[in-house]
């Protein structure tokens, strides 16, 4: 295989990528480097897009809504899933008639994305945070993933964005950091203030240093490497078990929603939390006021009734 598509695999997560996915290495290389996505986002889409490919093959089908509408009453998955498979699809087939000038019809063409609901962000509290941010003392690399759980939740950076921090993107004043440039999704900049907790973080970690990474592991092998997203979000189900706490609410997205959820309830605009968060519609960060309301009535409720 060519070097360059075995760092291409490895970026994004994908050991042995096989007949079916091979062939997209350019598409992926489009999704990560001109349309700004995450390796995980790019990982997901060629997975569906596998599926798809195998559905066809396997059917005897060429690409149509009818048959995007038999896989789907095959598969019969929630509309959440529903919608991501879609956008999948979607994606792929723009690509080839805008990127590669191939006449092909996008198969999702007629076929509406269902209904998913709201749903509101079940995020940790600061007490839970405290166990949870202890837990880590048991790892090798505990310094490595307090200090990267803590910036998580002071800066509301998404796992992606933190993994790829270097030197040169903490802003000093003086000695002091106090925001980091960040390049989110769409590839585009953002600066984000340091809470008190962030700084904290930075601080510990000592003087940031140009092109070098801020999280890296600090032995073995694997010394001054950046850590992989499966690596961490492991490590924090492991955290959660051994606090005792339900794991599904300590990923590192969960600390991002503690992040947005706490600055609405502590009275923070909406309009600055979005581009804190780095969101490009500020009805997507509607949702932590929901989320604040629905605390405040739970509160509430729990008044005796005389």
């Amino acid at each position: 295989m060519d070097p360059a598509r075995e760092v291409l695999w490895k970026t994004i997560g994908i050991r042995r990528p096989d007949k079916a996915l091979l062939p997209l290495a350019p598409y992926a290389e489009y999704l990560l480097l001109e349309r700004g996505h995450s390796p995980r986002g790019v990982r997901r889409y060629l997975q569906d897009l596998r599926l798809w490919f195998r559905f066809l093959e396997a059917n005897a089908l060429s690409p149509s809504p009818e048959a995007v509408r038999a896989l789907l009453l095959e598969e019969r998955w929630a509309p959440r899933r529903v919608q991501g498979f879609l956008a999948a699809l979607r994606g792929y087939y723009r690509y080839l008639a805008q990127v590669e000038g191939q006449e092909v019809q996008d198969p999702t063409e007629g076929i509406g994305r269902p209904k998913t609901g709201r749903r509101l962000p079940l995020h940790p509290n600061p007490e839970e945070l405290r166990r949870f941010f202890a837990a880590f003392a048991e790892e090798k690399e505990a310094k490595l993933l307090s200090a990267l759980a803590r910036l998580l939740y002071g800066t509301g950076l998404r796992i992606s964005e933190a993994l790829s921090l270097k030197g040169r993107n903490v802003v000093l004043e003086g000695s002091l950091p106090v925001a980091v440039r960040v390049v989110g999704k769409g590839n585009k900049e953002r600066l984000v203030p340091l809470s008190r907790t962030a700084q904290e973080v930075l601080l510990e970690l000592g003087p940031p240093q140009g092109n070098v990474s801020i999280f890296t592991f600090s032995r073995g092998k694997r010394r001054g490497r950046v850590p992989s997203v499966r690596w961490v979000e492991a490590k924090f189900r492991q955290a959660a078990f051994r606090a005792g706490l339900d794991p599904r609410r300590f990923t590192p997205h969960k600390l991002r929603h503690a992040y947005a959820t706490l600055l609405v309830e502590g009275g923070a605009e909406l309009d600055a939390v979005k581009d804190l968060l780095g969101h490009e519609s500020i009805a997507t960060t509607q949702i932590y006021l929901h989320a604040s309301r629905e605390r405040l009535k739970e509160a509430a409720l729990r008044l005796p009734d005389l």
